[in-house]
């Protein structure tokens, strides 16, 4: 919804409240009496309940229900964009806000959605981003905090706006707070004498400026896990510690294998390993089938790292039995057993994930000495034998009956009758003389047909994945699906998404969503919230709790007009930003991860691509691919008088 604003009246029109006319689906009437009856229990000095931090347990614990209630509403409307459901969620309250939510949607959704749909729909087996989510008021209130003391040049009221906009997300607001804090005096005064910092570059007020013993960045702590985390895959800076030193089950495993190593010592129980002829303990030690060499875990676990992820495959694993070769002697035909193998990566965090690498590899490693057709999963290692390329094994079960002749003219009724007996007159000593030929070809061909007409839908049988995807296009399935949908489409959408972005303005009282068309800056929400649209900052009334009114607007006499002012640095009331330049510039960006998310980098002539993407099935191509040999005319004879039936 567009926004149009001037001198004598401004108001934002939201992009997602429909106004329905059905007098008993107003959402106001919907929201009164839930709403009524919370207030009046909430100050009801008799209940049994009634302390302040009951209030406030549930106020922290309300994001987890709107949660729940979010991915309700996406599995019904896969459509719909997320933002939609949180601004319709927030609107209602009690047990009744999922079902009028939902009800609403079913109404209205055209009118909530205002054009904000999802293309292509989202799959219901991919879970919905957490920056889309409600956030915990924990979340919310360290990324104030942060932004804050990051960003101190900028006014409260502006980073309040922009994290509206952006679901309070500190990934995605960063790039507008730092945008607009470079253009205020302060950050053009010092950019004289020192070069601003990127964005993959962190403020050096969150950083841990204290001595560290590894001499490793580390960030501050912003008392929220989650943001630390963020902040640390953001910029690739190890987070905050919570407790200094190391974890205390990792000393004490530590502190026991020097007592046990000493004891060892001491008795003269200690064995030499003959790979790294170090002294180890018996606990510490493997030996291999045949000749019992030993050989320390840590020599085991450095080999089939460096089998796994280097080039030491073929040379140290032995596939046949599933596990490593003696490492003591090229010679010995002996392995170190699967378990030992297995509990040398226990000390590894990673040790889990390492292990099912290695069955994953062996794995494969298998299928593709067996040279059998595969259909894989495109998302994870799984593959199972593609049924539809066998031999007669399978193609012999498959049941058939001939196809009924469907508007047949006179004339090629009759060509029929006259070449029937030619065509027997030769196919019959051929079929004497050569059965098995023709059989291998006939069953073949049902073979090629069954593949043709076979559903492309592949459901991954592995527990961890279970994902649906399609053996033609290998992305992920949408019912309906199309295999190859024009690229084009999904990049424009994709393009025009973020260009609507760069210009959206969402009110941090209310999270409604506008877009000034044209008008002065000062923009009054219909909650009453007035901001300015160039620095988003609360300007209020003039003379009400200290707002600013027109007042946060320049008022000098210029000549010309839209001169910047010389005289102060205050925000011009009709200046209108270059939109044109943000709007190119995020449409650039987003083509630019859009190309690197579909592998289409430096993919020039994308339409001529995408349209060349149907198959040109004239008589050369067929020629020229093999579809008119022998085995092709079968198939094209079988494909139009066959009828394969389903089981």
């Amino acid at each position: 919804m567009w926004l149009s604003s001037s001198s004598s009246k401004r108001s934002a029109k939201s992009t997602s409240s429909p106004r329905p006319t059905s007098p008993n689906s107003s959402a106001s009437r919907a929201t009164s009496p839930g709403s009524a009856l919370a207030e009046v229990l909430r100050k009801n000095p008799f209940r049994a309940a009634s302390r302040e931090s009951v209030v406030i347990d549930q106020k922290e614990d309300e994001s987890v229900q709107l949660n729940k209630d979010l991915l309700v509403l996406a599995d019904f409307f896969p459509d719909v964009n997320v933002e939609v459901f949180r601004e319709l969620l927030v609107r209602f309250d009690g047990d009744s806000r999922l079902p009028l939510c939902i009800e609403q949607l079913y109404k209205y959704k055209t009118e909530w959605a205002r054009g904000r749909w999802s293309v292509p729909p989202r799959d219901p087996d991919h879970a919905i981003p957490v920056e889309e989510q409600f956030r915990t008021k924990t979340y919310t209130d360290a990324v104030k905090r942060t932004v804050t003391r990051e960003f101190s040049s900028l006014n409260t009221s502006a980073i309040d706006a922009v994290l509206a906009e952006v679901n309070n997300s500190y990934t995605n607001a960063r790039p507008t707070l730092q945008r607009l804090a470079n253009k205020t005096w302060k950050s053009t005064f010092t950019g004289i004498f020192r070069k601003r910092k990127s964005l993959s570059e962190p403020s050096s007020t969150l950083l841990d400026k204290s001595k560290l013993e590894n001499g490793t960045v580390r960030f501050l702590a912003t008392g929220c896990p989650e943001l630390d985390h963020e902040l640390a895959r953001l910029f690739l800076v190890a987070p905050p510690l919570p407790l200094r030193g190391r974890d205390q089950l990792a000393i004490d495993l530590e502190l026991a294998e020097a007592i046990n190593l000493q004891e060892a010592e001491d008795a003269g129980a200690l064995y030499e390993c003959k790979v790294c002829y170090n002294d180890i303990t018996f606990e510490n030690l493997s030996a291999c089938s045949l000749d019992g060499h030993v050989v320390c875990l840590d020599c085991v676990r450095r080999t089939l790292n460096e089998a796994l992820f280097g080039q030491g495959w073929a040379r140290s694993i032995d596939v046949g039995r599933a596990t490593l070769k003696c490492l003591a002697s090229d010679d010995c035909q002996g392995a170190i057993p699967a378990a030992l193998v297995q509990r040398s990566l226990s000390k590894e965090k990673s040790a889990s994930e390492v292990w099912s690498k290695f069955e994953e590899r062996l794995a494969d490693h298998s299928l593709q000495a067996s040279a059998m057709p595969l259909a894989r999963c495109p998302y994870c290692p799984y593959a199972e034998a593609d049924r539809a390329y066998h031999d007669r094994s399978y193609t012999s079960t498959l049941r058939w009956r001939l196809r009924r002749p469907r508007d047949i003219s006179t004339l090629g009724f009759i060509l029929l009758l006259e070449l029937l007996p030619a065509l027997l007159f030769v196919m019959i000593p051929l079929l004497v003389l050569f059965p098995k030929t023709f059989t291998s070809l006939f069953y073949t061909a049902l073979g090629h047909l069954a593949l043709h007409q076979r559903t492309t839908r592949f459901v991954c049988r592995r527990e961890s994945c279970a994902r649906k995807s399609c053996l033609e296009c290998l992305k992920t399935w949408h019912d309906p699906h199309i295999c190859h949908e024009p690229l084009i489409i999904s990049l424009r959408t994709t393009v025009e998404a973020a260009r609507t972005a760069a210009v959206k303005r969402t009110c941090p009282r209310c999270a409604t969503s506008f877009v000034k068309s044209s008008g002065c800056n000062k923009l009054t929400c219909v909650c009453g919230y007035s901001m300015c649209y160039l620095c988003r900052k609360n300007i209020g009334k003039t003379g009400v709790e200290g707002g600013e009114g027109y007042r946060h607007f320049c008022e000098h006499f210029r000549p010309v007009p839209g001169q910047k002012c010389l005289e102060c640095d205050k925000c011009d009331l009709y200046h209108a930003e270059d939109e044109d330049a943000e709007v190119r510039q995020a449409g650039e960006e987003a083509e630019r991860l859009w190309r690197e998310r579909e592998g289409m980098v430096d993919v020039k002539g994308l339409e001529d691509a995408v349209g060349n993407i149907a198959g040109q099935d004239d008589f050369w191509t067929r020629l020229l691919n093999g579809k008119w040999s022998v085995q092709g005319t079968v198939d094209w004879v079988v494909e139009r008088c066959i009828v394969l039936e389903s089981d």
